[in-house]
């Protein structure tokens, strides 16, 4: 008997907790459709019985949705004696601000603070309640007080949030500052808070107020993790010898830094600004062991900064080519062909086959490579791709196509596969096959690399801006054969078939592409009076174009490189700053222009 009333009051009591369960989904239902009316009258019988905190929010906020102002001052008083839940004081300013009685409001919420020093447990509860009903000023005055008593990182980082609310930027800032002096590890937390706030632009008014700030506190108290926050916001900027003059300052006088500055060499790098990377690399050299990895890695670097400077410019001296394909033979002489040398290695046959005419020993170092170097895979097809850039200049174009086609295969989902792709098909292109160059540059517009893609977008653009623009498309091969015939040094040929274009197609939408591979031939004669002839042609029926800037950068470098005419060579690049803000030359061209100008007189911004 006694287990038969056991068994019936378990089933009796099952039946009330589903009945209340289902009342509760109810009312959310109701609740969250807005039907407060509905809501309110389920919200009420389950609260007498069910006294709960969430119970107790959705039924006051359903009666002061329906304006029952005095019913829910009632419960709100009789919830805050039983719980004591001095976030409770809140929500009864809350209900007199609704009702505009401000005056009893402040009492409440000043009481919540005044009993929440008595019971600090509470200060941080208070704080947030405050935060999410937007009351800054008082959930500030919470949270402060909270972080006197007990100084956490998540007090600290609601206050910068306040304050980033309330628009106190430069409060922020300290905010977070103090934290990291106390909390390092909470680096990466200030990083992502401060992000939000700044540009890429040192003129943009938070990133001077930050900088302010930062400084100030260095030289107050050197931490290192102000310091890096600092270089962190130089590198946003792109200001990165002012970052590494930071880091360098770092690893002297607080902490061995050299990781951070070899990254930060390589990011200089990876940016093009390479006075900063060698600046970086041999500071790198000066502190490190020779037999070290730093200093092999360092050396390397410096090497291939020079390699790609000398790309980068259109102007190259013979005897620098000569001297870096030395400094390129001694170091790999005394450090071997591996898969740290690899892009050394490819840059010297580069140098040698491209500029110093050596294209068949190039080759024969490429091929011992291949076939006797134990080497990896993609070690491997990075030779392939250096050999078969060999063979497209000297007209071996079945086989070089072959070549890239192998190492496409290979490496699919590679970047170097991609690479394979378009250099495979800039020789479709070379060939006249225009539509099949189309279909392949079509995928490659939508490569993971930034450099793949914009190439591919030029080409792509270059072919359907001046296909079928005549019916035989003819301009289109001739300026195609021509391109094909610069690559492989036929300059003469390459002239002849560019007057061809000029002369049978007049005012073609390729005339300015045409003046400018004139100019090509004439830099790499040497010919300096006629490239600057061609120049000035662009600049003068092409202004409008996006050569205009090009034609202008080049002038003033043959001005200040060649001819050695400075003050030509500044006017030039005063043109470019003044005239073409957005040019990709713009940071070269300010740094020549701030070398070469006399006075001061010029604003640049």
């Amino acid at each position: 008997m006694k287990q038969y009333f056991t068994i019936i009051g378990i089933i009796i009591c099952s039946v009330i907790y589903c009945q209340t369960t289902t009342n509760e989904s109810l009312a959310l239902e109701y609740y969250k459709k807005g039907d407060f009316e509905k809501a309110v009258q389920i919200y009420e019988n389950i609260y007498k019985d069910k006294k709960v905190k969430s119970i107790y929010n959705r039924y006051v906020d359903c009666l002061i949705k329906t304006q029952s102002y005095k019913k829910a001052e009632k419960i709100i008083r009789n919830f805050y004696r039983k719980s004591n839940d001095l976030t409770v004081l809140i929500d009864w300013g809350q209900l007199y601000t609704i009702q505009n009685k401000d005056e009893l409001a402040n009492e409440k919420f000043q009481l919540a603070i005044k009993e929440g020093e008595e019971n600090t447990r509470f200060l941080a509860s208070i704080g947030g309640k405050f935060l999410k009903n937007k009351q800054y000023e008082l959930a500030l005055q919470a949270y402060t007080l909270a972080k006197a008593e007990n100084n956490k990182a998540s007090y600290s980082i609601q206050i910068a949030n306040i304050y980033s609310y309330k628009g106190e930027i430069e409060n922020m800032y300290q905010e977070l500052i103090d934290l990291l002096y106390i909390y390092p590890n909470y680096f990466q937390t200030c990083k992502n808070k401060l992000r939000v706030t700044i540009g890429e632009d040192d003129e943009n008014d938070n990133n001077k107020k930050l900088k302010k700030i930062l400084i100030k506190n260095i030289q107050k108290d050197n931490s290192y993790e102000v310091s890096k926050l600092l270089v962190w916001l130089f590198m946003q900027e792109k200001k990165f010898q002012d970052a590494l003059d930071y880091e360098i300052t770092i690893d002297k006088r607080i902490s061995d830094n050299l990781i951070d500055i070899i990254s930060l060499g390589d990011i200089a790098f990876s940016n093009k600004d390479f006075e900063t990377a060698v600046n970086a690399f041999h500071y790198i050299l000066e502190k490190s062991a020779k037999n070290s990895y730093s200093y092999e890695y360092s050396s390397l670097q410096l090497l291939d900064i020079k390699f790609e400077k000398l790309k980068s410019e259109k102007i190259k001296k013979n005897s620098e080519i000569k001297n870096l394909a030395s400094e390129y033979k001694s170091t790999l002489d005394y450090l071997g062909i591996k898969s740290e040398t690899i892009f050394t290695f490819t840059n010297y046959c580069d140098l040698l086959s491209k500029h110093l005419g050596q294209e068949k020993k190039a080759i024969e170092l490429l091929e011992h490579a291949i076939n006797n170097i134990i080497l990896e895979a993609y070690d491997l097809a990075i030779c392939k791709m250096e050999l078969a850039n060999i063979l497209v200049r000297q007209d071996q174009l079945w086989d070089a196509t072959l070549m890239f086609a192998q190492v496409e295969k290979d490496f699919k989902e590679d970047l170097i596969g991609q690479k394979a792709k378009f250099e495979k098909t800039k020789i479709s292109y070379y060939n006249g096959d225009f539509e099949w160059a189309q279909t392949q540059l079509k995928a490659l517009k939508l490569s993971t690399s930034k450099l793949i893609a914009n190439n591919a977008m030029k080409l792509s653009l270059l072919i359907s801006d001046n296909l079928n623009l005549d019916t035989t498309d003819t301009a289109l091969l001739l300026y195609a054969k021509s391109e094909l015939l610069f690559e492989q040094k036929q300059y003469e040929e390459c002239l002849n078939t560019l007057n061809i274009l000029e002369s049978s197609f007049p005012n073609h939408s390729l005339s300015d592409e045409l003046l400018m591979k004139k100019t090509d031939v004439f830099i790499e004669k040497k010919e300096y009076d006629q490239a600057l002839i061609t120049l000035k042609k662009i600049c003068e029926k092409y202004y409008y174009d996006i050569l205009y800037d090009d034609a202008l950068f080049y002038q003033a470098e043959i001005y200040e490189k060649i001819l050695l005419d400075n003050d030509t060579a500044k006017e030039k690049y005063e043109e470019l700053l003044l005239k073409n803000s957005n040019s990709i030359f713009i940071s070269q061209a300010r740094k020549k222009y701030r070398l070469l100008r006399k006075n001061n007189f010029l604003e640049l911004k």
